[in-house]
C-alpha cells in the first residue's frame, strides 16, 4: 500500500530510509505519507522539491538526520509558511 503513495509523491527511492527511520521500529509515521500523497495530489513535483530540501537540511543540521522522515509533515508545513511570507 505505502509503495503507491511514495511513488505518487516521487519518493519511492527513499522507501528504505523512510521505513527504517524510527529507532524504535514504530511505523505510525507511514500514515503521514498516505496523508501527504492525498494532500499533494497534482502537486507532486513541488512536494519532491520540499522533501529533498528537508532531507538536505536535516542531514546538514540535525544530530539524528534519519528521523527527518518521521517529521516530514511538520517540515513541509514550515517550508510552506516560509514560501507564503516570501
Amino acid at each position: 500500500m505505502i509503495d503507491a503513495e511514495l511513488e505518487s509523491l516521487g519518493i519511492l527511492d527513499f522507501k528504505d530510509r523512510i521505513w527504517n527511520s524510527n529507532s524504535h521500529g514504530e511505523l505510525g509515521h507511514l500514515e503521514d505519507y498516505i496523508w501527504l500523497a492525498k494532500t499533494f495530489k497534482g502537486e507532486e513535483d513541488l512536494f519532491r522539491i520540499l522533501f529533498l530540501e528537508s532531507v538536505k537540511f536535516a542531514e546538514k543540521n540535525w544530530k539524528r538526520p534519519e528521523s527527518i522522515f518521521q517529521h516530514m509533515p511538520e517540515m513541509i508545513g514550515e517550508y510552506i509558511k516560509l514560501l507564503r511570507t516570501a
